[in-house]
Order: structure tokens, then C-alpha cells, then sequence
């Protein structure tokens, strides 16, 4: 529930939440109290992919789940690492800055569970409709990791916007890599994509 608190304060109010959390004195974040916020996420995806895909939840499904999606958290956590890495004025430890980067999980994470609820109650969507829907927690979690650089990794303004902007494109390259082959496949998409530009002509 700590965790799930935190994750609410970095959401409702990042600039205010990471410039206090940056002023805390912790201790030495342990290899496992590192991995609770990733293992989180990893979590809410296994638990609701299954729920989107056939409206049922069991360990077994959830395992899978969670095998074939731990890249997604792998990549985050590699992105993250890049972030805190490079940074000159980084204000608090690696380990203590990677833990925070995972704190801003909360938008992505409202936004898979109210849509993956919604296609499993009214059925298939499409892409795009998918995509659209993604704007408004793509666009506040710009906003948390905006306020994660310029509080945590000590970033300038300017800087901390294109920085955002990088981890923005870059999610969703992921994401959409993520879709195409949970969909088996470009064929998919590209016959989605063909299908939306002949209703254009």
C-alpha cells in the first residue's frame, strides 16, 4: 500500500512529490527493494492482459503472462538506467533515482485497466481506437517524467521537456512493437492501416 501511495502523490502532484522525495535521506536501496516497483508493473500487466484476452485469471495464465511480458518492464528498466545514468546532476543515488523512475507507472497502468475491462465486457476494439485512447495517459506520464528529470536528475526546464519527449516516443515504439506481434504479425496493422486510408479516399 506504501508503494501504491507514493505512486498516487508522484501522479496527482509530480513536481511537488519528487522535490520532496529528492530532499529524503534513505538508506542503501537493497537489489529487491529496487525490484518492487518493476516487479509492480509486471504484475498489473499479467494480471490484466489475461482479463482483456479470454475474461478469466489463473496462475497459470498469469506466469505466462508475465514471462512474455517481462521484456516490456526490462526495456522501461534499461530506459530508466540510460536516464539516471547520464545525468550530471542527478540529486540522489542511481539506485535511489532508478527506484523513483518506476514511480510514475500510475496513468499507463488506470489506463490498461480501464480499457483492457472494456474489451473484455463489450468485446475487440481496433488499433486506432486503441491508440487514441493512449493520448491522455502518454501525455500525463510526459508531464511525471518532465518533473522525475528536472527534480531528481537535477535537468533544466528545456531539457527535461525533450527528455520527455524521448521517453514518449520511445514507449511507444514499444508499445506498438508490443501489439504488432501480440496481433501475430505486421499483417494486422498493415491491413488496419490500408483499410483506414481507403475510407479517407
Amino acid at each position: 500500500m506504501d508503494i501504491w501511495s507514493g505512486e498516487f502523490k508522484v501522479a496527482m502532484a509530480p513536481d511537488a512529490t519528487y522535490a520532496r522525495l529528492a530532499e529524503e535521506r534513505v538508506g542503501s536501496i537493497s537489489g529487491w527493494r529496487l525490484l518492487r516497483r518493476p516487479a509492480m508493473v509486471l504484475i498489473v500487466i499479467s494480471t490484466l492482459v489475461p482479463i482483456m484476452a479470454v475474461q478469466r485469471v489463473t496462475l497459470g495464465l498469469v506466469a505466462t503472462t508475465a514471462i512474455t511480458g517481462s521484456f516490456v518492464v526490462a526495456i522501461q528498466l534499461l530506459i530508466g538506467a540510460a536516464f539516471v545514468a547520464v545525468a550530471p546532476g542527478r540529486r540522489v543515488g542511481f539506485r535511489r533515482a532508478l527506484d523513483l523512475w518506476f514511480a510514475g507507472h500510475l496513468p499507463y497502468s488506470l489506463w490498461m485497466l480501464v480499457l483492457f475491462a472494456a474489451i473484455a465486457s463489450y468485446g475487440a476494439t481496433s488499433l486506432g481506437f486503441i491508440v487514441v485512447c493512449a493520448v491522455f495517459p502518454a501525455a500525463w506520464t510526459a508531464a511525471i517524467v518532465s518533473a522525475f528529470c528536472r527534480n531528481i536528475l537535477g535537468a533544466q526546464r528545456a531539457e527535461a521537456r525533450w527528455w520527455a519527449a524521448g521517453h514518449a516516443v520511445t514507449a511507444w515504439v514499444i508499445g506498438l512493437t508490443y501489439v504488432i506481434w501480440a496481433a501475430g504479425g505486421t499483417a494486422g496493422p498493415i491491413g488496419y492501416i490500408r483499410e483506414a486510408t481507403g475510407l479517407l479516399r
